[in-house]
Parts: C-alpha cells; structure tokens; sequence
C-alpha cells in the first residue's frame, strides 16, 4: 500500500488594494516638486474631442488627467533667441521631471499612470521639415496638454493658442499625466474671467506676430511654422515668443 503525500502549493498573497488619494493630496505633493500651477480634469471632459485625442487612448481606464506647469520668465525670454530657446528647454526639462514625480508617487500607492510630456529641443530633426510638422506633431502624444490644461480650470486659449492663466497670463510651461484614480475636478475659467484674459478686441499679439499668423479666429500654424522652422536649426527649439511677451496679461502677478 502506498501513501501519496500531496506538498501543499504556496499560495501568492494577493497583491494590496491601491491606497486611496485626494485631488489635495496630489496638488500638494506636485507644488512640492515645483509645480507652479496644478489643475485636474475628469476624463468624461474630453468626450467632445476626438477619439484619438481623449485620454483613454494612453490609459484605457483612465479617470482623471492631472496638470502640471511652471512658468516661464519674461525677461529671460526676451534679450535673444537662442537665450529663449535654452530656457524653454530647461522649462521643459523641469516640467517634464514633475510630471514624472507625479507619477511615481501614484505608482508607489498602486496607482496606473501615464505621463504626457512636452518635446525637449529638436529631438526630431527631419520630422521638424516636413510641411505637415504643425499638423503631425500633437498627434504624437494623443493628449493635448493645453487642451486638458482648459478642462482642468487652469485657464483658457487665447488668440494665439497659448494657455492664459490668471497668474501668469501665457507664460507656462505644461505637461500631464493621466491616471484611473477618480480625483475631484477643477471648475472651469467663468465666463468673466476669460473675458478678463482675452478681451475680444485686444489685437496685442496679432500685431506682435512676425509672420501674420494670428487673427480673431485663431491661429494659422502654416504661417507660424514659416517663422519658427528656421529656429530649430538654428537654436535647437522654436524660439519666437512674441505672441507671448506681447501679451497684456503677461506681467507678473504675486504669488496667492
């Protein structure tokens, strides 16, 4: 007769739930790392764009699309070109670094998270010639960081499709990060303060523009790239700006 002992299986501990986090938990940790605005969106915001440029396209369980940005200093853009083009750089350097400090931190608490950045310099040099440069570039990233930076009550778009903020009017730097956590969203800019932003018969940066490309209904990315393109040679980033230190709500605001 023979006894067949049966060895028991180590059973896998299940893994531990995600630790829940607030909107004010995420903000304080960002502001921490050097985020000078933080916004967050629900992701049901982006139903109205298309489909490949919601967040779902990065994270199919996406619940909320966190904010960052750090701004960007006037009079550091301004003397010259190439000057603009290295801080931009550095901006987009920091900014992106941020944005990856938010992620980790969901990440450590069990938490998906994709993190969306913003190009460093001319890392894509014979994309860059190209004549459909304007119109192929944001569909790289699916998600429009100053699109979801609107949904996330940080500000709105302007004449010149910057992102103008009550602090620092168009001088920002963003990127995102899309998560499943379900955080609670930031309300939009009210109609009074975006009047406050863009009023409707300011012509400041259509007249600052050097290739004409801005007008009240928007912005003709053909006629800006004409500017812009010989820069990325040149400096190694689109190094323009004027749009932007041409803006009435530019000027710096303290901090509250």
């Amino acid at each position: 007769m023979y006894i067949v002992w049966a060895l028991a299986q180590p059973v896998s501990p299940a893994p531990p739930a995600p630790m829940t986090i607030s909107s004010a938990d995420i903000k304080s940790f960002a502001r921490s790392k050097g985020a000078d605005l933080v916004g967050i969106a629900n992701t049901a915001a982006f139903a109205k764009y298309p489909e490949e440029r919601r967040p779902e396209k990065l994270l199919a369980d996406a619940k909320s699309v966190i904010v960052v940005g750090v701004r960007v200093l006037a009079d550091t853009v301004k003397p010259n070109l190439l000057l603009s083009a290295l801080h931009h750089i550095t901006l987009n350097l920091y900014h992106n670094q941020i944005a990856y400090d938010v992620g980790r931190y969901l990440d450590d608490l069990g938490h998906a998270a994709a993190v969306v950045p913003h190009r460093i310099g001319n890392i894509d040099a014979e994309m860059r010639t190209s004549p459909n440069y304007m119109h192929t570039y944001p569909l790289l990233f699916a998600l429009s960081t100053r699109h979801a930076a609107v949904e996330a009550g940080l500000g709105i778009l302007g004449k010149s499709r910057l992102l103008l903020t009550n602090r620092f009017g168009p001088r920002q730097r963003l990127a995102a990060v899309v998560t499943d956590v379900e955080l609670q969203p930031d309300p939009p800019v009210s109609a009074e303060d975006a009047e406050h932003l863009c009023p409707a018969a300011c012509v400041a940066c259509m007249r600052a523009c050097p290739g004409e490309a801005i007008s009240k209904e928007g912005l003709d990315w053909a006629k800006c790239n004409t500017v812009i393109k010989p820069h990325n040679g040149l400096y190694g980033y689109s190094a323009c700006s004027e749009c932007m230190v041409s803006c009435p709500t530019s000027r710096r605001r303290p901090a509250g």
